[in-house]
């Protein structure tokens, strides 16, 4: 009797030694990746190991909504959503632990679909809260049997750090995204700076006559820009040129890049784009412009005519031509725009 106790105690130990292995082994490999997703599929892949979760939900508030990461049957999907369903939103609200038994609930919030099958008997649900923040939510449910002491230990310890260490990431990249976005962006318009914009050229120009394809730009200025300034304020001036740029923004294809060339200059790199098709283009972004006045003002009947005058060049994807050569050739062509009444388009 007393042999096969030991031999029970050490049965134990050992699986109890193997768990902490897969435990610890899961916690060093979603430290080595960056990578969001690849943790997450790590996660749906190893977690059973040490821990009876047959699927999980992650919870995590983002910049604008949240990152819902569902685990099952070893695979990882990840979704941003901007409002939660009934069951997170009502436990991160609450930002208490709760023990749920699918079988026993006869009111909502009712669990996500992945965590209420037949043999679902009890649901883990954990907030990890961080100055009175909760960071995140944990969803995860027990199959046949319910969760021992160490299950409910391992699910506390691992979905604390995999929390931590996915809000860590996002962090980080929100903050990298910010910096690269001060580096880049023009403050006023929101639009690619001046380097930033040629580096678009610089690198599209090269990638085109790789591939033997064709490349338009256009440069595009305010008309009469320096008489808006004069005689209803920079800060009317600075309205317009925010205006204007939203709206060249919304016409650009996916694929354009569009920067803020200088003081009132727009400068358009248009991938893929034959002299054919540039000259369409640029008449496209001058109609938009011209069509609509601008609103200057709080007053919604204070507005402005804003024209603009646009150059275009182009490569056929045969030629190898500089970068300044390129942008010389539309310069020329817009001053030839403005030279010719303005508010027009010229092909160079």
């Amino acid at each position: 009797m007393e042999r096969d106790l030991t031999a029970s105690w050490r049965e134990r130990t050992a699986q109890q030694l193997v768990r902490y292995e897969a435990v610890f082994k899961l916690l060093d490999d979603v430290q080595q990746t960056e990578h969001v997703e690849e943790i997450a599929q790590r996660v749906a892949r190893h977690w059973k190991y040490f821990a009876n979760v047959t699927c999980w939900r992650l919870v995590l508030p983002a910049e604008e909504g949240f990152l819902v990461i569902d685990g099952a049957r070893g695979e990882a999907h990840l979704a941003s959503v901007a409002t939660l369903d009934a069951w997170d939103a009502w436990h991160l609200s609450q930002q208490k632990p709760r023990l749920v038994r699918p079988a026993e609930l006869v009111a909502p919030p009712l669990p996500p679909e992945h965590l209420a099958g037949k043999a679902i008997t009890e649901i883990q649900v954990l907030p990890f809260v961080r100055l009175g923040q909760c960071t995140g939510l944990l969803s995860a449910a027990a199959r046949h049997e319910p969760f021992n002491e160490l299950d409910i230990k391992f699910i506390r310890l691992f979905g604390n750090h995999l929390t931590d260490r996915l809000t860590g990431i996002e962090l980080r990249r929100h903050a990298m995204n910010a910096l690269v976005d001060k580096a880049t962006r023009d403050a006023l318009t929101g639009l690619l700076n001046r380097g930033a914009v040629i580096e678009q050229l610089d690198t599209q120009l090269a990638r085109t006559i790789a591939c033997g394809e064709p490349l338009s730009i256009i440069l595009a200025d305010i008309d009469f820009f320096k008489i808006i300034n004069d005689n209803h304020g920079h800060l009317a001036g600075d309205q317009v040129l925010r205006e204007v740029s939203r709206r060249l923004r919304a016409q650009a294809f996916s694929g354009d890049s569009l920067g803020r060339y200088g003081g009132e200059e727009f400068l358009f790199v248009l991938s893929a784009c034959s002299p054919e098709n540039v000259e369409r283009a640029a008449e496209r972004f001058r109609r938009i412009v011209a069509d609509t006045p601008v609103q200057i003002g709080p007053d919604p009947h204070q507005v402005l005519n804003v024209t603009i005058s646009l150059g275009t060049a182009s490569t056929s994807g045969h030629e190898h031509p500089r970068l300044e050569a390129l942008i010389k050739r539309a310069d020329d062509a817009l001053y030839q725009s403005k030279g010719s009444g303005r508010n027009r388009v010229t092909v160079g």
